[in-house]
């Protein structure tokens, strides 16, 4: 879902004309996370199992998992 949701939110920033194109607007989410780019790379191909990062990057698009009441696991799910 993370995977998707990145997509949307880099879609939806070039749409807006808040950035000129797509690698800008995965490097502004990544720079607002505070996340490598291997990392981002990982997430974009939905392959990112570390829930420390995964939470960063939710925070970033300003959605926090536990105001849902979901706590990220480290291998790639939830609780």
């Amino acid at each position: 879902m993370l995977k998707l949701f990145i997509r949307a939110h880099c879609l939806h920033v070039v749409n807006a004309g808040l950035s000129s194109d797509i690698n800008a607007a995965k490097t502004a989410l990544r720079k607002a996370a505070g996340v490598t780019a291997a990392t981002l790379s990982k997430a974009w191909a939905g392959r990112l199992n570390s829930a420390a990062a995964r939470v960063k990057l939710w925070g970033a698009m300003g959605l926090r998992p536990a105001d849902y009441g979901l706590a990220l696991t480290d291998d790639g799910g939830q609780e």
